[in-house]
């Protein structure tokens, strides 16, 4: 073998940042205390136990937020990005009815910086906090080379979660008749962010201007407001209420997401007028996107959709209305005819 001087540091891969980024994340991290962790954060896999259920199913889930990491690294601000990272995989998750036992994520940076990356899985764990299950392990790799600037980076996540075969959620259990409840999202969430971004570029708008109508927050701020995660809402609703099914409403809004929920044959006929948008959807709108967009787009107010028998919407609304979420019955399940999957009545409260 021939001798030689090059070393993997020299490459541009910093073992000891990557160890300086692990010693910060064990010293943050809590949502690995979980009862059912075995082994947790440091060996080559992360261990749980299964809870007790007669007939359990897994139900997975991976996504990432897009280029939302860029409205973040634009910001110099990174401990909120991994709450969204969470939601967008335990979302989905328990839209089929499962509870999310853990989580993983992966990033992928052109350099490690040790306070950025445990900035972002700090985030990583309170999103797993709020949807109570555990970060169960995750990578951070460092390629130097790969992006355009070595403080670039991105990141995505995997979330399993079980349920009973018999309590799952999903389209074949949706009947005509049965109404559609929407819960409030808190912004944008995780989708729509190229739109965003181009819009913001078109107009010239700078991230630190202050958001229209509120002089506290700027733009960016408002942008990167973390996503709602529905996953205690929704266990609560399925230990007290009957779930037809549910739809996690992100990119490709409620055409591709409501339709979703509901079986061949029936439609999802949504009421626009049956709740006002935040704030941001009308900025949005003003910037010059259409009504139409914005539904096929963004979540317009509504981050999950939930459907289910009308003689439970009372009880089902009080439930929601317990964890602190804002909701409304928005329509029904109708014959779907010759028509959309997903149809309309009224106007978006733009």
């Amino acid at each position: 073998m021939a001798d030689g001087d090059l070393t993997y540091e020299e490459a541009g891969v910093s073992v000891a940042a990557g160890a300086e980024a692990v010693r910060l994340l064990k010293q943050r991290l809590k949502s690995t205390r979980h009862p059912l962790v075995l082994e947790g954060i440091g060996g080559f896999g992360g261990v749980m136990q299964m809870p007790p259920l007669k007939d359990p199913v897994l139900v997975a889930g991976t996504d990432g937020v897009g280029t939302k990491v860029l409205i973040a690294q634009a910001l110099d601000r990174y401990d909120t990005i991994g709450i969204d990272l969470v939601a967008m995989s335990v979302n989905d998750v328990s839209a089929c009815g499962a509870v999310p036992l853990f989580f993983l994520d992966y990033i992928v940076t052109g350099k490690v910086k040790p306070e950025m990356v445990a900035d972002l899985v700090g985030g990583v764990d309170e999103g797993c906090l709020q949807a109570q299950c555990a970060l169960l392990g995750g990578e951070t790799a460092e390629h130097p080379g790969h992006f355009a600037s070595d403080d670039d980076f991105d990141m995505a996540g995997f979330a399993v979660g079980v349920a009973d075969r018999g309590e799952l959620w999903g389209p074949g259990k949706v009947v005509d008749g049965d109404v559609l409840i929407g819960i409030s999202s808190n912004g944008l969430h995780s989708n729509g962010f190229s739109l965003v971004r181009a819009l913001l570029a078109k107009h010239t708008i700078p991230l630190s201007d202050p958001f229209p109508g509120a002089d506290d927050q700027s733009i960016g701020e408002v942008l990167l407001t973390p996503t709602l995660i529905y996953s205690p809402v929704l266990h609560d609703l399925s230990h007290t209420r009957t779930v037809h099914a549910a739809a996690h409403n992100t990119g490709g809004g409620f055409p591709e997401n409501v339709g979703r929920a509901v079986p061949d044959g029936l439609a999802a006929e949504i009421d626009l007028s049956t709740w006002i948008p935040a704030p941001v959807f009308s900025w949005i709108n003003g910037l010059g996107v259409s009504a139409d967009e914005m539904l096929n787009t963004f979540n317009c107010g509504l981050g999950m959709i939930v459907v289910l028998p009308r003689s439970d919407v009372a009880a089902a609304l009080r439930v929601i209305a317990k964890a602190g979420i804002d909701a409304r019955a928005i329509g029904e399940v109708t014959a779907r005819g010759d028509g959309p999957a997903v149809r309309y009545r009224g106007e978006l409260c733009l």
